[in-house]
């Protein structure tokens, strides 16, 4: 059980109290579990993950510490271990308790889960001061019974005794399950603390082709963030992040925050897979944000763009429709010269064993984004419908910078693409002379250009306006909203040097226009 320590009536009690006394500051806790984190569901007289060794914990029966069902549900629960009492032969017992230096009611307050037909009356807390003669105590609050007033609870259980020597039971009155947490005994009323914002990472996790420098932040000043990078769960013993996070290969990350005088944060994960883009074979397409009734954009790589293309299917390939025929392509930008490439495609039937017709699937490469030139034609007798038939490699040329694929035409069936593999040119991109070439955002044009009433420019994204300024800096046209590759009218304007304004969601772009 992680700790949580709450700070009661700021200002009383410089004392230094012993036994199990807990001070921070002048607040007064007199006592707070801290079952430490059981790896397995464990006997109380068995556990030996005590964090407190000047109090002493007993079991009966089969009471035990269980790692399932931690609380939640109320403010400053902190879950991790409970204590499981369902019957009425178990209890659960804390002794070496000293409560001698409060100055004013002594309350117990606790995490309480319950069935829904209990109203917490056979759940039974009691004390005592010689282990011989017990008082029970009355709890304070009200449960609903009935159906949906089951789960966590935060329940007060007041007047305890200031006393040096104190020890507090735990028992059932009914064979029904109890669960027992964030036990806290306070000098005076519970104060209800501040929760530390969940810390946040850039970028969120995901497959990615490249190492990535991850910052974790938390938008609560002064918080302080723990993680840890093999999956584990972060405690205050983590290591600290105090800048960036070098993430070089696949990693599950958690973190933490924690702050003086706040609950701690819930745990962040994010999951990283870091590919080597010279040493893989194949590149199967992230599916996580896709749906079979939903029409989103691939996600890839960064580097490549998708465009009219299906929810992906199971093993990571991306979907081709029959009804996107002509419009659904998949376009990658490469960062030097290739030399070859190949994959995998797959054809998917309809409603009947012949419904796989009028395919043609193309392959074209391009140095700019807009001249393409075919690399392959592929037909319905060239695509397998009953599993993978592997194409390539095809020889693609030293000045390509772009290879597209697409569905051209259609009478009925879907297409897989998958297992994509485009090899560097020897002697070209100082490194390695297989794998994917590693895909980068080109440089945004303007295209054609010079121009005389149109261009294009191949941003690689949308942009949320493109304004064209004269050189005395007049807006002379101005598009929003504009789709990448759209071709824009700029018919009528004079002849003369331009400069075009893109504003995208990342940032601004400049770049020169010459209309002739």
């Amino acid at each position: 059980m992680k700790q949580k320590v709450t700070r009661i009536k700021t200002g009383i009690l410089a004392l230094a109290l012993v036994g199990c006394v807990a001070i921070t500051r002048g607040q007064a806790v007199l006592y707070e579990e801290d079952f430490g984190t059981p790896t397995a569901n464990t006997l109380v007289q068995n556990y030996t993950g005590w964090q407190n060794t000047s109090v002493v914990y007993v079991g009966n029966g089969t009471c035990d510490i269980r790692t399932s069902s931690a609380s939640a549900g109320y403010g400053g629960a902190s879950g991790g271990g409970n204590v499981m009492i369902n019957d009425t032969v178990k209890w659960f017992q804390i002794s070496g308790l000293n409560t001698s230096a409060a100055q004013t009611t002594v309350k117990l307050y606790c995490g309480l889960r319950k069935t829904s037909a209990e109203n917490g009356t056979n759940f039974v807390v009691e004390f005592s001061t010689d282990s011989i003669v017990w008082v029970r105590l009355p709890m304070a609050d009200t449960m609903a019974s009935g159906t949906g007033t089951g789960g966590w609870h935060r329940v007060c259980f007041p007047n305890l005794p200031a006393h040096p020597h104190l020890h507090v039971r735990f028992s059932n009155l009914a064979n029904v399950d109890y669960r027992l947490d964030d036990i806290r005994i306070t000098d005076g009323d519970e104060v209800v603390l501040e929760t530390v914002e969940t810390p946040t990472c850039t970028p969120s996790g995901g497959t990615y082709y490249e190492p990535q420098q991850v910052t974790l932040e938390c938008a609560t000043t002064g918080a302080t963030i723990h993680y840890t990078l093999d999956g584990s769960t972060p405690n205050t013993q983590s290591p600290v992040c105090a800048g960036i996070l070098d993430i070089s290969s696949n990693c599950t990350l958690k973190a933490f925050a924690v702050k003086e005088s706040f609950y701690n944060s819930e745990v962040m994960t994010a999951q990283f897979t870091v590919i080597d883009t010279n040493a893989v074979v194949a590149l199967p397409f992230d599916i996580s944000q896709n749906s079979d009734s939903a029409k989103v954009e691939v996600k890839t790589m960064p580097g490549f763009r998708a465009n009219k293309l299906g929810s992906s299917y199971a093993d990571g390939s991306v979907k081709f429709e029959s009804k996107n025929a002509g419009q659904a392509t998949l376009t990658a930008h490469l960062d030097s010269s290739p030399e070859e490439i190949s994959f995998d495609l797959k054809g998917v039937k309809g409603g009947s064993p012949s419904a796989y017709s009028g395919i043609t699937f193309l392959i074209s490469e391009s140095a700019n984004g807009q001249q393409w030139t075919t690399v392959a034609t592929l037909n319905e007798s060239d695509i397998s419908t009953s599993g993978y038939s592997h194409h390539g490699p095809y020889a693609l040329a030293q000045e390509t910078r772009y290879v597209r694929w697409m569905l051209a035409t259609s009478t009925q069936g879907n297409t897989q693409l998958n297992n994509l593999v485009i090899t560097k040119r020897q002697g070209t991109g100082g490194g390695d002379s297989t794998g994917i070439v590693t895909p980068v955002t080109p440089d945004p044009n303007p295209y054609p250009n010079p121009t005389q009433t149109s261009f294009r420019w191949n941003l690689c994204e949308d942009a949320l306006t493109i304004q064209l300024f004269s050189l005395a800096g007049v807006l002379v046209r101005q598009w929003a909203n504009v789709p990448d590759g759209e071709t824009l009218d700029i018919s009528g304007l004079p002849a003369g040097i331009y400069m075009l304004r893109a504003t995208t969601p990342n940032g601004n772009i400049t770049k020169k226009l010459i209309i002739k």
